[in-house]
């Protein structure tokens, strides 16, 4: 079959899943899509001098309710290389994957609209919650772009533009889990859409592989009180003073 991409797609999966990764290459090739597969980063088999050098345990304590697990580190560690790559390579415009998702028919049609979605930083393409936008404008007859108030905190799937990934590696240590920090886009001046219909969703038939690498827990959500308050407000305050992107 002949190949539709127009830009890069990669598809962030752990060497142990490979079921995951046999459904996403049977779903990418029926509809004629080239990817590229990236190893994902297993926080557990880090050292721990490897882990220091990106993340933040003061400024962890200061922004975040509680401790990063090691899976949510290696999770992030994941999707900052993608980002770092693109800055190497120059890649203006990219597609990123995770390997837990069910694609829909229309994401075929992301490709014949390369050219206007490249000029926003990150364009979220699913939300596990159904959060509402705060605003809409149409641009194909195909989809709408939408920004938020309540940023969807999944990195699912998204499009992220060079300039957004150099905006995202700015930080040049993570205290909270990429999905989160994404929440937190004014701090990085960085622009967070989404675009519906969904092109994307979440699979559920399997598990978090967050959860399975911290033994059934997607983190270690022990905390103290002042520091849940703390991190509730500040994120509270964002929510009613913020809006994701301009349209």
């Amino acid at each position: 079959m002949k190949k539709i991409n127009t830009c890069p797609v990669y598809v962030v999966n752990l060497n142990c899943a490979t079921a995951r990764m046999q459904g996403m290459d049977k779903q990418l090739n029926k509809l004629g899509i080239s990817y590229q597969r990236i190893a994902a980063i297993k926080g557990i088999d880090l050292p721990t001098s490897e882990i220091e050098k990106v993340y933040s345990k003061k400024l962890n304590q200061q922004h975040f309710r509680y401790n990063l697990s090691l899976g949510e580190i290696g999770c992030y560690m994941s999707h900052r290389s993608i980002w770092q790559m693109m800055i190497e390579q120059n890649i203006e415009f990219a597609i990123i994957l995770e390997d837990d998702l069910v694609i829909n028919a229309n994401f075929q049609k992301l490709f014949s609209q390369i050219d206007s979605l490249k000029n926003y930083d990150l364009i979220k393409l699913a939300d596990n919650r159904n959060f509402p936008a705060a605003q809409k404008k149409k641009i194909t007859d195909d989809f709408e772009l939408v920004n938020f108030s309540t940023i969807p905190n999944c990195t699912t799937g998204y499009t992220i533009s060079l300039s957004g990934a150099k905006k995202l590696l700015a930080r040049k240590a993570f205290y909270r889990p990429v999905d989160i920090d994404l929440q937190f886009c004014k701090e990085l001046n960085l622009s967070v859409y989404g675009l519906q219909p969904y092109p994307i969703a979440e699979n559920s038939d399997f598990d978090s592989d967050i959860a399975a690498l911290n033994g059934g827990s997607h983190g270690n959500k022990t905390t103290s009180l002042l520091r849940n308050i703390k991190y509730r407000l500040a994120l509270w305050y964002l929510r009613k003073t913020h809006l994701s992107g301009v349209l």
